[in-house]
Order: C-alpha cells, then structure tokens, then sequence
C-alpha cells in the first residue's frame, strides 16, 4: 500500500516558508535529502560536453524531515525550488540553497540520502558548502549489503520492497529535462524520492538490528547474519562514504602541458606504427583511409590479419567462442617472444593507444581550473571492491601517474598495503606456514622459489624470485595449470612449459600447507549454503556454483574462493581510510593528511612538504593498526599489515622519501 501522503508535503515558496524549513533542520533528527540538477557533471559551470552543452543547475530540492521527538512519526518533506524557470528562487537560487546548507552544518544534523555522494558534491561544487562530514547511511550501499546481486536503484528496490508503484513519471536522463519538467510535478516526485529513501533507511537499520530500529536481538542464523552486515555498515560501509565524497569533491590537479605533450608523443607513436603496420602488406586495399583501424573486430583488421598468418609473421593461436581468431594480449606476447616482429608492434600499438585513450579522457573531464574529480563506485561491485569512472582512476599505469600534480607546497604520499590479498588469505585459510612466514617477516616469493629451485634462500635469483611471485599471486585462488602458464607470462614475463608449470604449482600446494584445503572447505560450503561470507560478514551469494552447465558451476567456485578475500582487503583499505580521514567512528582525522584518490591497495595523500614525515607515519599506523577497528566487527586479524609510501612531487615518484 502507497503511504504517501501528499499533505505532508510544504512546499518553500516565501521567505516565510524558508526560515520555517530551516527551524524545521533544527528540530529534526536526521535529514532526508535530494537533488534535482540539470545533468550529472556538477562543475559544468557553463556547458559544454561534460552536461551536455547544459550548464550545471540544481534544479530543486527536497528533504524529508523525521521528528527529532519521536522519529517513526510520519515526517514533513521540504520541497524547495531552485533553478527550475518558475521558482520564486531563481534569480538567487545558490545563495538561498546555501542558507539552508550552512544551517544544515551548523546544527550538524545527520544526513541520508540515496546515493548520497551524488548531491553532497553537487552542492559543494554549486554552493560551496561540504556536508561530507554529515554523512551516515546511504540506502543504495545498504541495498547492496543486504542483497549485492539485486538492483539498488530507488525506484526499483522501494516499489519492490514496499509494494508500491513506482513513481519515475518523468524521463531526466538527459541534461535540462528537469527544468523542463512542471514545476510542481517535479517537487512531488522529488518529495517520493525523499520519503521513501526514508522508509528504505528506517527498514533497512531495522533489518541489520542498529540501536533504536532494533525491536529485539538477532536470534536466527539469518538474522546473526544481517546484524553483521549492521556493523559492517556503520563501521566500514558509510564511513567510507563519507570519506570517498570528500575525496571526490577535492580532485586532483592534472598537470594539463605534461598530459598535452605526453598524448601528443602517443598519438605520434601509435600513427608511425599503424602506417608500418598497415604498409607491410602494400596489395591489401585500404580505401585511401588517413588512420587504419587495428580493432580486432574491424573489417580491415581481419583482412589484415589473415595476410599476416599467410605469411608467417602471426599464428592463429586461440579462438573465440565463435570460432575466429583471438588476438588478445596474451596471445600477441607468446608470439612478441618467440621473435614475431608483428605481435611485438601490435602490442606496442595496443600500449599507445590505451595510454592515449586515459590520457584523453582527463583532458575531457578536467574542470575549469584542471581538476579531475572521479566518481567511486561502493554498491556496484559484488565484491565490495571499489570502482571509478568519469575518469576511472583504477587502472592507471606507472608511466601516466606523473600527469597529476599535488598543490604547491604539498608533495604526494602514495601508500600501499603490502602484500594484503596474500596476508588476508593467510588469515582465512589458517595456513599456518604462510602465518607463520608473515610474522617473521619472510619474503614469501623467495621461500616459494627456493622450494621450487630446491635451492637455499640467499641463492635465489631474482628471476627465480619472480616466477614464485607469480605463482604466490596467480595460484592463490584456485587457478589451473594451464591458466597459471598464461598469467605467468602474460602479467608478470616469465615463461615455463606445462611440465614447468605443473611443477610449480605442485610446489606452491606443497609449500602452502592449507591453501588446498581452505580451497575444498570454501568450496563445499558454497555449495551447501549458495554463498560465502568474509571475515566481518560481507556476504556473497555464488547461485552460479549450482548450475548444471560445468563451466559456470567452475567459475562460480573460482568466485567463491576469491570474494572473501578480494572484499575483505578491500574493506581494511576503506576503514583505514575511513581513520585517516576521521570518518571512522572514534577517530580523530590524521593531521594535515588530506586523501585525494584509491586505487585498490593504495591511498594517495596530499600533505605539505614541511611535514610529510609525520603525515606518513601517522597514516601507515592507521592502516597497521586496523585491527582495534575490526574487533567491533567480531575479527581480530593475527596476520600483522605493513604499509609502504612513497613520497613524491607528482603521483607515482618517490623523488622525496620512501618509509618501509
């Protein structure tokens, strides 16, 4: 049944109206927020392609106002109109946003919100006012928690849970539609946005048994579970929301002149490559075109390719599903090192152009004043991993970190959790020889590669050394032998044959007593159960392991093993960033570190260059010392983390110092 109440909406049309709202902030006991805006890039100060050619407007705003007395009441939602053409707002529509924004900070009331990271930024890039700090629950990332394989859209996941229509009446994709959009109809749908990400969040705090929601204590398996999933919430999920928008909202600085000459060089490179590519076979007609396309699934690149196994230069290696030639990075490196002049160029095209595509692309998202302020993704990965776009930020390559520069009189910290998916898996599988080597403080790939060698530790080579590094990382979760060989060469360079690989993978097993058995344990339980859960409760369901087609009942195994591992590392470098920032619950921020992007195991801090001594120590002792954290979690880590930093004046250099 629909509750909404349309009565309980009150509109803010007079200044009558917006001193009422802003007592109302005061008397609440949490706000309720949405955005309307006129697209998705808030620093589109005057269009172009990043909103469409749209200038950046909120649009309207509502808030759903939950009684400070008794917060289970039916609340009043605030509709305030801001750049729509008939708001009585509109000539002064930031200032009056402001207005109720500093009142907001002022009285420090908590703030919820659907994709909360979404409107904070906007309003920090339009009104300049953060609430960051205000942050505490998003009903998308609880969405995610309780069922990670289920939409977390709003308007899907209310009218599914409540048994409501849903209420997207209007299309606002694209940039402006909002403005266009009656007045009042957009304030009503906004005032349903509002209300039921309310009603989301009241369930869902109640579902996961948190202070007042909970009307008794978790008794079932089930409901244990789901008041894990609480705790993970309040102590890794929502800090980490908090924190990620204020990382958002800073950016960082791209050096534009070193990223103009750097794509000008790879636009360069990959058009000097493709000429030489697409002339050495001078009978293939190319039509007169200016750049020849190499996208294996081109016209001419097929053509092109058959030419090249014709003579010799290529060797159709590996297929697709459908039956045509893979020519994937792994097949071309085989090929580079067996002397094949075509796969080496090929690849080295394949370089340029990815480089120039990452290149280009911060160029197209870099703001007036050359920030790039990416989008984390917390609730869309199963794993719990983190992703970005717009530009993403996950998979930028040493040699393309020195376009982002740190503000002057700052120098970059580039911290890294050493090891971690290795020291998680310790911790999980019980292999105490792995524990065991991580409380010495070994060099697991040197142990590894003596027992594959069969020689001492100090006479290890160091490509020896790397082959066990491969294998240590690439065996880790359940991989075959002839998945390994590839991975070998293709991640880390080193060559074995099957006999080499069986070898070495026998040796892994060997040397990891209890790796092989957590991997049956894990897997059988996924089968019995449908799912696995990491060390503080983060579920994951694998339905796929049940599947009578064996190829996704594998993988599904493969996932099983991996996601606990994966989500679990992922979590300590949320929390830990979540400590350095102060967004943890009971932690002061680290002085004068300002965290300005994640990538997977990595925090990059800003620091100043006066200082950054002890901003680094500061910072590798919150990611150490994580572990008092995780005991309100019910897990205490016996495997000790280690944090290394580099320090630097662009991202990526350690021109100033390292710290162990």
């Amino acid at each position: 049944m629909d509750d909404f109440d349309p009565a309980t909406v009150s509109w803010v049309l007079t200044d009558q109206d917006l001193g009422r709202f802003k007592a109302a902030i005061g008397m609440c006991e949490e706000v309720v927020l949405d955005l309307e805006t006129s697209g998705l890039a808030e620093h589109a100060w005057s269009g172009g392609p990043q909103n469409g050619g749209y200038p950046a407007r909120i649009v309207l705003a509502s808030a759903t106002l939950p009684s400070l007395g008794d917060p289970h009441l039916r609340p009043t939602t605030w509709v305030l109109p801001l750049s729509h053409p008939d708001s009585p707002w509109l000539g002064r529509w930031r200032k009056t946003l402001r207005d109720v924004l500093t009142e907001l900070v002022r009285t420090g009331r908590p703030v919820i919100n659907q994709h909360v990271k979404f409107d904070a930024k906007w309003v920090r890039a339009q009104c300049g006012v953060d609430i960051s700090h205000l942050i505490v629950w998003d009903t998308m990332v609880s969405s995610h928690l309780l069922d990670e394989n289920a939409s977390t859209r709003l308007k899907e996941r209310a009218p599914a849970t409540f048994d409501v229509p849903r209420w997207d009446d209007f299309d606002l994709s694209t940039p402006g539609a909002a403005e266009r959009v009656p007045m009042f109809d957009l304030g009503m749908y906004a005032a349903r946005d509002t209300y039921w990400t309310w009603r989301l969040a009241e369930l869902h705090r109640q579902q996961m048994f948190l202070g007042e929601y909970a009307a008794n204590e978790p008794d079932s398996a089930d409901e244990v579970e789901t008041a894990r999933l609480g705790k993970l919430a309040v102590w890794c999920a929502m800090p980490m929301i908090s924190t990620l928008t204020a990382i958002e909202q800073r950016g960082m600085q791209l050096d534009r002149d070193w990223t103009e000459r750097e794509l000008a060089e790879h636009h360069a490179a990959a058009a000097e490559l493709t000429e030489e590519l697409s002339n050495r076979y001078p009978h293939l007609d190319v039509d007169g075109e200016a750049a020849v396309s190499f996208a294996p699934t081109s016209h001419y690149f097929r053509d092109w390719s058959a030419e090249a196994v014709a003579r010799g230069d290529l060797v159709v290696a590996e297929l697709t599903p459908n039956g045509k030639p893979r020519w994937s990075k792994g097949v071309l490196v085989r090929q580079a090192r067996t002397g094949s002049e075509v796969a080496a160029k090929l690849l080295d095209l394949k370089g340029h152009v990815k480089k120039a595509e990452f290149l280009t692309s911060w160029l197209h998202h870099a703001t007036r004043d050359d920030m790039i302020h990416t989008t984390y993704h917390a609730g869309r990965v199963v794993t719990g991993r983190l992703s970005s776009e717009g530009p993403n930020m996950q998979q930028v390559t040493a040699t393309l970190k020195p376009a982002f520069v740190p503000p002057p009189g700052h120098v970059f910290i580039d911290l890294d959790y050493s090891q971690i998916e290795l020291r998680v898996a310790a911790y999980i599988s019980r292999c105490e020889p792995m524990l065991e080597a991580f409380r010495q403080g070994a060099d697991l790939h040197r142990m590894l590669a003596a027992n594959i060698t069969g020689k001492s530790l100090a006479d290890v080579l160091p490509p020896e050394r790397q082959a066990g590094k491969s294998a240590n990382f690439g065996l880790l979760y359940g991989m075959g032998i002839y998945g390994f060989r590839e991975y070998a060469e293709t991640v880390y360079g080193v060559v074995f044959t099957i006999e080499e690989a069986a070898h070495i993978h026998r040796a892994f097993f060997a040397t990891w007593d209890g790796i092989a058995q957590w991997h049956a344990r894990t897997v059988r339980r996924a089968h019995q159960t449908g799912q696995v859960t990491s060390p503080i409760g983060r579920v994951r369901r694998v339905p796929g392991i049940w599947d009578g087609n064996d190829a996704v009942a594998l993988a599904a195994e493969r996932v099983a093993i991996n996601a606990p591992v994966q989500g679990f590392a992922s979590d300590l470098m949320q929390m830990a960033a979540a400590s350095i920032e102060g967004r943890l619950p009971g932690h002061e921020p680290v002085p004068d570190a300002r965290i300005v992007a994640t990538v997977h195991d990595d925090i990059v801090v800003i620091a100043p260059d006066t200082r950054w001594k002890e901003v680094t120590v500061g910072c590798q002792e919150r990611m150490t010392g994580i572990g008092s954290a995780l005991r309100k979690l019910d897990c205490v880590l016996d495997v000790p983390l280690a944090a290394e930093a580099k320090v630097g004046t662009r991202w990526g250099w350690s021109d100033v110092g390292v710290v162990a």
